[in-house]
């Protein structure tokens, strides 16, 4: 095999297949390798399946404890899409945040990883600072790596944001409701789907690309 330099030559990312057992349930991710106990944390939470989830990883191989549902299925939009179809609750925020604080916080997706790679998606939990930042090959898998970590650290998610650099889809709103974050913004497009959460379950949204933002108490407009 031969391998060439056709222009600038950026560093490879990482991809692993992951297998996860959840209650007796063996599923596959494919993700980045790193920050994978957070990754199981931030999904037994924003999947409904654990809202104090207790996780084991060795090697390529993790194990979900403590759920309290296993009914989950596979829907996928081209990216790691795992999620269950049960109903999701509501949101409620305990801050809200300006458009000018979101916009100068939103610059952390332009980091060192995503430029030396173009490899990831960047997803970060934020409130006064950033709580939390992961990357990963999914968005999916990027926002539960986020989640995970600020769930480590005791967050109070109502009183935070997340952002991050992929498309806002169905799932990945209803992560966020599913955390109790109530706002999230992406540089990226959103989906009417998505759209369709916020008006159900009062989560706010701003994507920059589309150029909208879904007020359901969580931004403040000045």
């Amino acid at each position: 095999m031969e391998i060439r330099d056709i222009g600038e030559r950026l560093e490879i990312g990482k991809e692993i297949e992951f297998k996860v057992i959840i209650g007796g349930v063996v599923t596959r991710l494919m993700c980045s390798p790193e920050n994978l106990e957070e990754l199981l944390i931030g999904f037994a939470i924003t999947e409904g399946l654990s809202s104090n989830p207790k996780v084991f990883v060795e090697g390529d191989v993790g194990i979900i404890e403590n759920i309290e549902n296993v009914n989950f299925s596979i829907n996928t939009s081209g990216c790691i899409g795992i999620y269950t179809e049960n109903d999701f609750g509501r949101v409620t925020p305990k801050r809200r945040f300006t458009i000018k604080e979101i916009m100068e916080k939103i610059k952390i997706l332009n980091n060192d990883v995503y430029k030396k790679t173009r490899a990831y998606h960047i997803s970060a939990v934020v409130g006064k600072s950033v709580v939390s930042m992961a990357y990963d090959i999914g968005r999916h898998n990027a926002v539960d790596k986020a989640i995970g970590m600020a769930y480590k650290k005791g967050v109070d998610f109502s009183q935070h944001y997340l952002v991050l650099t992929g498309r806002i889809s169905k799932g990945i709103a209803i992560k966020c409701v599913r955390a109790g974050i109530p706002l999230i913004i992406s540089k990226a497009s959103i989906f009417d789907s998505a759209i369709d959460v916020c008006k159900k379950s009062g989560l706010s949204a701003i994507s920059i690309a589309s150029g909208i933002a879904i007020n359901n108490g969580a931004i403040k407009f000045l």
